[in-house]
């Protein structure tokens, strides 16, 4: 009987050091699993993070662009509304020089009209 009950405590203890092999395995395996989906968190946030500043680099390039051509059409507007003002003095002028009136009753005369096809 002495035999049975070593026999049993002996498969009992092969049972516990399987188990407590098993548990250490499967904790073991976790950690493996966690430093696996932090690794992946990181790898994938970084990823993003690059993809963001990408695309607010490219954004900011575009603002940019946009605003070189904003200012350089403001220039030109700015250019055309001087000379077009330059042209209405040097019109003024010219009218100005020329008599009232090409006879009594007859309106503008020749040289009126072509100041004002000039313009």
């Amino acid at each position: 009987m002495n035999r049975t009950y070593l026999l049993i405590a002996g498969v009992l203890a092969a049972v516990v050091a399987i188990a407590a092999l098993g548990l250490g395995t499967v904790s073991k395996i976790e950690g493996m699993v966690s430093d696996a989906t932090t690794l992946a968190r990181s790898e994938r946030d970084h990823y993003w993070r690059a993809q963001v500043e990408t695309m607010n680099a490219q954004a900011q390039a575009k603002i940019a662009t946009n605003l070189r051509e904003t200012m350089a059409a403001q220039n030109a507007a700015r250019d055309q509304i001087a000379d077009a003002e330059a042209r209405a003095v040097e019109l003024e002028k010219q009218n100005a020089a020329l008599p009232n009136s090409s006879g009594p009753g007859r309106g503008l005369g020749r040289e009126r009209v072509r100041l004002l096809n000039k313009r």
